[in-house]
């Protein structure tokens, strides 16, 4: 063989063996399993769209804030992820090709994103897309940190950060073995109608409220349901509580009906709003926002 034959085998066998580094081989056969059990094959993932608050928040305090690209308008915190990203809309209401159009390397997406047909047309776009867990429950929020560290590769990240997450649900702990009192709690999203929209069994209001020491006095329904005066009053709530979104005109409705009056939290005005997100997101700040909620509990139960 000549010697420009050499050279060129010499040249091709660097470009192989760089490509073959460590780093990128493990760019490019890194494998994870979603929550609907898929396998996704992932790449450097430079370019990521996020569907749910849950998801960039954790980015963001894994350190991972320059590979997010889009995220959709649940994702208030940190502030400066709406400010800075391009909004995918709703995490609920997503258009597939308003994701395509930020022209991702990654999509990851709640599970409980939507619409179906949005979400299947992004799986079939050939666009690595990974379904997150969205179980409300302290496990599931350190195993959903452990998991998107894993996806972003910063798992020295995710292992401090879990750590932290469990020393604040440490000290929610520690607050409620000093504070034995379980207020009865009903959750409304929104009023329509007239009519409160009240959290069941299944949601993630549900969970934050039995988290911060509450009975979730709507736990006999199931989801989401609309309640009449008559059923307000049979649950007899000790306290209302709502998000700061539509917060003050669920409070004007309730104070201006006579059956909320008859009822424990209608008779003390124990009305508790907290910010949507935080409140029921389920990620990092999750033992932070149930502890401040159990003061605030605590707070209307016995007002000053």
């Amino acid at each position: 063989m000549d010697k420009s034959g050499l050279e060129r085998r010499y040249f091709l066998a660097l470009v192989c063996a760089s490509a073959l580094t460590p780093s990128c081989l493990h760019a490019a056969t890194r494998t994870v399993t979603d929550s609907r059990g898929r396998q996704v094959v992932l790449g450097a993932a430079s370019r990521i769209a996020c569907i749910g608050g849950t998801i960039t928040e954790t980015l963001y305090r894994l350190g991972a804030a320059d590979q997010i690209v889009a995220v959709d308008t649940t994702s208030t915190w940190p502030e400066a992820a709406l400010k800075d990203k391009k909004s995918l809309g709703y995490m609920r209401a997503i258009s597939s090709e308003g994701v395509l159009s930020v022209k991702p390397d990654l999509i990851l997406a709640m599970d409980a994103a939507g619409p179906a047909d949005a979400m299947s047309q992004l799986v079939a776009s050939g666009i690595p897309i990974v379904f997150v867990d969205s179980t409300p429950s302290p496990d599931a929020i350190i195993g959903r940190t452990q998991f998107l560290a894993k996806v972003v590769n910063r798992e020295q990240a995710g292992t401090q950060l879990a750590q932290d997450i469990q020393q604040k649900f440490s000290a929610l702990k520690d607050w409620r073995d000093t504070h034995a009192a379980s207020p009865r709690v009903l959750f409304i999203m929104r009023m329509t109608n007239n009519r409160p929209l009240a959290a069941g069994r299944g949601t993630a209001a549900d969970a934050v409220i039995r988290l911060a020491g509450g009975v979730n006095v709507g736990a006999d329904l199931q989801g989401y349901k609309l309640l009449n005066t008559e059923s307000l009053v049979t649950l007899k709530p000790d306290i209302i509580l709502t998000m700061n979104q539509g917060g003050e005109d669920i409070r004007k409705a309730l104070l201006s009906d006579p059956g909320f009056g008859l009822t424990p939290a209608g008779q003390k005005k124990a009305i508790v709003e907290m910010e949507g997100e935080r409140l029921l997101g389920f990620g990092p700040r999750t033992p932070e926002a149930a502890l401040d909620l159990a003061r605030l509990m605590a707070k209307a139960e016995h007002p000053a």
